[in-house]
């Protein structure tokens, strides 16, 4: 049996169509594990609504606080039933084929681990998705790669699980425990939902800028950070027009107008209206690398003043325990 396990975290928006899709697949050997992960937003709700119709199907796992990805994935392992556990998304949507296809090299004996091959993104006309110009992501032509959605069960509860330290990078660390690549499954893709408010733009930024030193060099940091600095510029330019210098203000000039030239070149979804595409390009875009800057350095910075992560790090199996609210089977 295959245990999915979908970690949600204020959700309701999304996780409909992920439930639906999963309940939609071809494969049918497997349960859905939700693990709600300290929600505010009536995700738990929703879930148990699926559960009275689908009772032999989906369980939900309703978490205290929120305790970070990391950990709501390895709370979920501990409750699968199944040799094979599958990591996914709550704005994700799927094929019939996906879980088939993802879990075969596994089941076949030809790998421990495995992961999709593309993303397709699926909320392009949202001009906050637009502006992230991205049409499909993933692993690209690597056959093996450091990523993992689906692994032995047995295997990741030995390994100790993901490290929810590592925040944003914390399905990488399945790889760093055991040195373990995972297949690329081509032919299994699916549907993913970028961010698509400027709060959760914000916000994803924020989980990379925290999560960043975990796996990068400082120097790497660095040069990461000098560069969000810059989409800060229209902050700066004001702050130098206001000033009242020559100097500042011929300086706040020649700034300005690198910037917009970076804001042209940006790389966007072109939509289809010329309005759109002003609208896209003279506001979406500068906000955007604004919004990505400010998450992005304030994360840094927070942890470089020493916070981790989680409040919580990564729970042994006493603390996930009495992490747990509630479980609706």
């Amino acid at each position: 049996e295959v245990s999915v396990i979908i970690t949600a975290y204020n959700e309701v928006r999304h996780i409909s169509r992920c439930l639906d899709s999963l309940l939609r697949q071809s494969f049918d050997n497997f349960e859905i594990i939700v693990v709600d992960d300290g929600s505010s937003d009536g995700t738990s709700e929703l879930v148990k609504r699926y559960i009275q119709k689908n009772p032999e199907k989906i369980r939900l796992v309703k978490l205290r606080m929120n305790t970070g990805l990391g950990n709501a994935r390895n709370i979920g392992a501990h409750f699968a039933k199944g040799s094979i556990v599958v990591f996914l998304d709550a704005d994700m949507e799927f094929p019939p084929n996906f879980i088939a296809n993802l879990v075969k090299p596994i089941l076949n004996g030809s790998s421990k681990s495995s992961c999709p091959g593309d993303e397709i993104i699926a909320n392009v006309e949202n001009p906050w998705v637009r502006v992230q110009g991205q049409r499909i992501r993933g692993v690209g032509i690597e056959e093996r790669t450091v990523y993992v959605r689906a692994v032995e069960r047995d295997l990741f509860i030995k390994s100790g699980g993901f490290d929810a330290r590592f925040g944003f990078y914390d399905d990488t660390t399945f790889y760093m425990r055991t040195g373990i690549l995972s297949v690329v499954v081509k032919d299994a893709f699916l549907y993913h939902y970028n961010p698509d408010t400027a709060k959760e733009i914000l916000w994803r930024n924020f989980w990379i800028g925290k999560s960043v030193l975990k796996v990068h060099k400082f120097r790497d940091v660095v040069v990461m950070a000098l560069k969000r600095t810059f989409d800060l510029s229209p902050s700066i330019v004001i702050a130098l027009l206001l000033s009242g210098s020559i100097s500042f203000t011929i300086l706040g000039a020649i700034l300005l107008s690198v910037y917009a030239v970076t804001v042209a070149r940006h790389k966007v979804i072109e939509p289809p209206s010329l309005i759109d595409r002003l609208r896209v390009r003279f506001f979406y875009v500068p906000v955007y690398r604004f919004l990505k800057a400010l998450g992005f350095l304030t994360g840094l910075l927070h942890s470089m003043l020493g916070r981790n992560w989680t409040r919580i790090g990564t729970l042994d199996m006493e603390q996930m325990s009495e992490m747990i609210l509630e479980v609706v089977e």
